[in-house]
């Protein structure tokens, strides 16, 4: 439990039920906007229909391709290597709490996916009637990627979190690219997956596995810098597409623009944190 003469682990609990808050009233509201106005329906369905004209490109058969490897088996796959990786280095409290971000988040997406209606506001036009929100392989990425984060050694995670979010924005792009989600979609699976990891570190942190992290080394300090300087500018870039790009252009870079701000949010609720148990 928290102590008096330990600070961190409070200032963790509130920022992680700061964001996690705020990453729920997102949810919301991106839903709202989204799905519930012409304005969102116009533009969403517009990228379906600039993908669906491109689908049997070559982007489009790579992106379909990557998507097919995500399925019910290897995201089980997934589950069990946080697992064994938490084991491994004898925190399994740890290792249940990060694999628990994967159930929760895939699980709370198939739920929302199955009992929100998508209502067709838009008298002509591209209509597509089908209830994409959210998207379930971008939650099983986003929430791997959290997990692994979670789960690995403070000395490993700058490196975790870069190459594994790779994988993780490849996946979101892919939905859109495959014309298989609205951009909408992979925007609500990464607030949900967000709200799960706010969660569980908020959790932690009441149970006493925050605690400082070593001073960094200038390598280190480097490094984090260099981190947070490419997620920002990839950020900055794909958010500058997004709003004069042509649509599909556009719809990739919310995409992208969502996958960045996950990394970034999880640097910063981790920002000289080390998860592991304190003894102090």
């Amino acid at each position: 439990m928290i102590t008096d003469g330990n600070r961190l682990p409070g200032t963790v609990w509130r920022r992680a039920l700061f964001t996690g808050g705020a990453c729920a009233c997102l949810l919301v509201a991106v839903y709202l906007l989204a799905v519930w106005t012409p304005a969102g329906q116009r533009f969403e369905d517009a990228v379906l229909k600039a993908a669906e004209l491109t689908v049997d490109g070559t982007a489009g058969v790579r992106a379909t391709d990557l998507l097919d490897r995500i399925t019910v088996p290897t995201t089980a796959a997934a589950v069990v290597v946080v697992l064994v990786l938490g084991l491994v280095r004898r925190r399994p409290f740890l290792a249940f709490t990060a694999a628990a971000v994967i159930v929760g988040s895939v699980v709370t997406t198939l739920l929302i996916r199955a009992s929100m209606h998508r209502p067709v506001l838009l008298p002509h036009g591209t209509r597509r009637e089908d209830q994409s929100f959210p998207s379930g392989h971008v939650a099983v990425a986003m929430s791997v990627m959290c997990a692994l984060v979670l789960v690995a050694p403070y000395r490993f995670r700058g490196a975790v979190v870069f190459l594994v979010s790779l994988w993780a924005a490849s996946i979101e792009v892919a939905t859109v690219t495959a014309s298989w989600h609205r951009p909408s979609d992979t925007i609500g699976s990464d607030l949900i997956v967000l709200v799960y990891t706010c969660a569980a570190i908020a959790v932690l942190a009441r149970s006493g596995w925050v605690r400082a992290s070593a001073l960094p080394t200038p390598a280190g300090r480097a490094a984090r810098g260099i981190l947070v300087g490419a997620y920002g500018g990839a950020a900055i870039l794909a958010m500058t597409v997004a709003a004069a790009a042509p649509v599909l252009t556009a719809g990739r870079a919310i995409a992208l623009c969502g996958s960045t701000a996950v990394a970034l949010t999880l640097l910063a609720l981790l920002r000289g944190v080390d998860l592991d148990k304190d003894t102090s």
